[in-house]
């Protein structure tokens, strides 16, 4: 009988011991976004394509309190308004924080900030516009 209790508390103590017990893991979240990892603060140049005309001449101008101020010139010989200048605030989009979008003065644009520049981006949805031509403003 000493046997059979001695066998069978010996058995069991080898199939608990090899239980496999998932530790959990620990998580640390990544809280670091465009917003609060890059100097993204300043301004930024560059041409646009532009169906008719040479190039958008563009600077986007992003102040530290959320407001912006974005200046287009039309590279053209064409007579008339070349020149436009919006301003007013922008956000970091929550579910993609890298990503702001100007108010409705300025068309509600998307743009992917990167470190030292800004990417255009569609502007109905935000996704990347695929094509060989510039959309990146560079930081001055």
């Amino acid at each position: 009988m000493k046997k059979i209790t001695l066998t069978l508390l010996c058995t069991s103590a080898i199939l608990l011991g090899c239980a496999h017990e998932e530790k959990p893991q620990l998580l640390i979240a990544d809280h670091h976004t465009a917003e609060n990892s890059l100097d993204w603060a300043g301004s930024y140049e560059g041409v646009f394509p532009c169906a008719d005309c040479e190039g958008i001449r563009t600077k986007l101008t992003l102040q530290a309190d959320k407001r912006y101020i974005l200046e287009e010139e039309y590279l053209t010989n064409r007579p008339g308004i070349k020149q436009f200048t919006h301003s007013g605030h922008f956000e970091f989009q929550s579910d993609n924080p890298s990503l702001i979008r100007l108010d409705d003065q300025a068309e509600q644009r998307f743009f992917f900030v990167g470190e030292n520049y800004l990417e255009a981006r569609q502007m109905e949805s935000g996704d990347a516009i695929v094509s060989n031509l510039n959309y990146t403003l560079k930081k001055q």
